[in-house]
């Protein structure tokens, strides 16, 4: 070979190294492409289960902080949803609980976020997954398994609707009662800790769990909705709503929100303000209160198997 091809073939072999190394890029963030969460998760009757799992693509050094970031976001989040389970399934089991609208809220909120504790617990499995660190030459990508998508179909799953801006919060026969505004402001309170948890993790620059992402979408949508209804039925309690008063011990699941910023800080009431404003930091429980119908407690997502419900529809 003269010289001239020589110098031809050493310029061309690190161009194809190159090329190689961008196709294996590729193909490793086409695994790591953004997951479904919520959106899509629905079940589609006729077609067949298939679950898959998403992944977090990332530099080495960036995916202790990132997985650090979703294990607290995970175990705040399930335990408050869980709290949300036991403080609706308390309301429904009170004679004293009327609005039809509110009842139709609350068997929303155990069946759609029973669903949600499921995914949060697979998040959990996959993060506690190794993960795979891939040297690319010019440089090196940590591959963690993030999340399992397709739970929607495997588990047969239908959102429970909620009830719209027009739906009525009493009825003849069925008038908002205390007990009803007592539920629509405590669970007022407990939504708007789960909102200022799902922006933390938003804004919080180690939160690149993009499930997780799109499922906080769901959670910010359905939640807000939720909390127009709610203030809704207590704008059209009979009585004095300011003098309805919430014991603490109502509001359920609030000791694990570390993003949001929420301690076990003790309160004996909580007032009509709290519930039109939103919360304060002294709008939470004194002790953890499992959700025992749901499985499902305020400790720290399990890494076992078994966190998903069946539903038959």
């Amino acid at each position: 070979m003269s010289s001239t091809n020589q110098i031809r073939a050493s310029k061309r072999l690190p161009l194809r190294l190159t090329l190689a190394a961008a196709v294996a890029a590729t193909a490793l963030l086409t695994v790591g492409s953004p997951a479904r969460a919520m959106v899509g998760e629905q079940y589609e009757p006729g077609t067949s289960p298939v679950t898959t799992t998403s992944y977090s693509v990332m530099s080495p050094e960036a995916l202790a902080a990132a997985v650090k970031a979703d294990r607290d976001y995970v175990t705040g989040m399930r335990a408050h949803h869980a709290g949300a389970l036991s403080m609706s399934e308390e309301y429904l089991a009170d004679p004293n609980a009327s609005s039809p609208a509110l009842k139709e809220l609350a068997q929303a909120i155990v069946h759609n976020q029973r669903f949600e504790i499921g995914l949060l617990d697979e998040v959990a499995r996959n993060l506690a997954k190794p993960a795979r660190v891939v040297n690319l030459g010019f440089a090196r990508l940590a591959v963690q398994p993030a999340a399992t998508e397709g739970l929607g179909q495997r588990d047969r799953f239908m959102k429970y609707p909620v009830p719209g801006p027009l739906a009525p919060v009493f009825s003849e026969g069925a008038p908002v009662t205390e007990r009803d505004v007592q539920f629509a402001k405590a669970m007022t309170i407990h939504h708007q800790g789960a909102l200022d948890m799902a922006r933390a993790y938003q804004a919080d620059r180690n939160g690149r769990n993009t499930f997780l992402g799109l499922l906080n979408v769901d959670i910010v949508t359905d939640q807000t909705q939720e909390i127009a209804l709610m203030r809704r039925a207590i704008a059209a309690y009979a009585g004095n709503a300011d003098a309805v008063q919430v014991p603490a011990s109502m509001v359920h699941g609030m000791e694990g929100m570390s993003h949001a910023g929420h301690g076990a800080a003790a309160s004996t009431q909580v007032s009509a303000a709290d519930a039109h404003a939103g919360h304060g930091a002294t709008a939470t429980a004194p002790a953890a209160r499992p959700a025992a119908s749901a499985g499902h407690g305020a400790a720290p997502a399990p890494q076992g198997q078994g966190g998903h419900a069946r539903h038959g529809h």
